[in-house]
Order: structure tokens, then sequence, then C-alpha cells
């Protein structure tokens, strides 16, 4: 296992441009959700604390269905996982994985700050074991490998415009590489959103609230 790990390790690498590009929409995808919560009408900022409260509610009265939890989580991060993998091949939908990113990130900043709206100072205790680490994780795992779609997508434009021949089976290695590290992360990090997260939150939930 170990030397397995190791290999695909030293065949991943990425350009720091199209990183850099990727955690800048990062920033901005968390920040414009955060404001959006703020600019919302009195009516839909009710419905989200609603919704807010209803899942505090349910971790303290122990009705929180941890294993459906997993499976939703699964199922949305693996098809992510999917969905993003398969437009990287696809270099005309490129722009499609560039707005999943701002989206995922645009959620965990909107998830912020509906906790904060909903319990104060007290949610921002909250909020910060809502998405840390896993949900930090996992946003970085889908900006690396939105990074490397793009930087994919952007040599398979210039190999058409150039018309040149080049080796695609060392990206396409490298591709294979990148989507077992991340989907070993991705387990990891769902099961860790799935039990041990609502947990935490759970502890602090009785201290706080």
């Amino acid at each position: 296992m170990k030397k397995l790990m190791d290999k695909l390790i030293n065949n991943i690498r990425f350009d720091k441009r199209y990183v850099l590009f990727s955690i800048v929409l990062v920033i901005l995808g968390i920040v414009t959700g955060s404001i959006f919560v703020v600019i919302l009408n009195n009516s839909d900022k009710s419905i989200v604390i609603e919704y807010i409260t209803s899942f505090i509610e349910e971790l303290k009265n122990n009705n929180f269905n941890y294993i459906e939890t997993l499976k939703n989580t699964c199922i949305i991060n693996y098809s992510l996982l999917i969905i993003i993998s398969i437009i990287g091949f696809t270099y005309f939908l490129m722009p499609l994985n560039i707005l999943i990113l701002f989206y995922k990130s645009f959620i965990i900043g909107f998830s912020l700050s509906s906790f904060i709206l909903a319990y104060k100072l007290k949610g921002l205790v909250i909020s910060i074991f809502y998405i840390f680490p896993h949900l930090i994780i996992n946003i970085l795992l889908f900006s690396l490998l939105v990074a490397f779609t793009i930087k994919l997508s952007l040599i398979m434009i210039k190999c058409i415009i150039q018309k040149k021949q080049v080796n695609m089976r060392a990206y396409f290695n490298k591709y294979f590489s990148i989507l077992i590290l991340f989907a070993i992360f991705i387990t990891i990090t769902s099961l860790y959103e799935s039990f041990v997260a609502p947990s935490i939150i759970k502890f602090f939930v009785k201290i706080l609230i």
C-alpha cells in the first residue's frame, strides 16, 4: 500500500498558475456565499435559520441519521469527482468545472454565514467544526483537480489549433493517479463528515446553546 501511495504521489505535479487560479476562485466563492446570506430578504433568512436550527435540534435530540448522511455525502462527493473528471477530457466543457468549483465554494461560504445568522458568535464556533477540516480538505482536492483539468483542456486545445501530436498517455496516467489518490482522501473526509464532525458539533452545541 505504501509503495502504491508513493508512486501515486510521485506521479502528481501541478502547475502553480492553475492552482493559484483555482484557489482565488475558491476564495471568491466563499466570500460571495457569505455575502449572499447577508443580502437575503427577511423571509429567506427565516428559512435559512429554520433549516440550521432543525439540523442542530436533530443533533441535540439524537435524531441525526449518520448512515444516511454518509450515503448522501459519498454520492455528492464521488459524483463531483466523476463529473469533473469527465469534463476534463472534453476541453470545450472546461468552463463547467470552473462553475462547479465556484458553486461548491459558494456553499461553504453560505453555510458559514448561515450558522452565524442563526446563532451569532456561537454559530461561528459551530460553523468552524462544520467545515473544518473535512470540507476544507475536499475543496482543496477539487481545486487541484480543476487546476489539472484546466491545464489538460488547454493542452488539447493547443494541439488542435497547432495540429501537433502530443503524447497524451503521460497526462492520462497522471490523471488516473490523481483520481485514485483523491478518491482515497474523499472516502476519509466523507467518513469524518458523517460520523466525527456531527459528534464534535453536538458536543459544542450542548455547551454553547
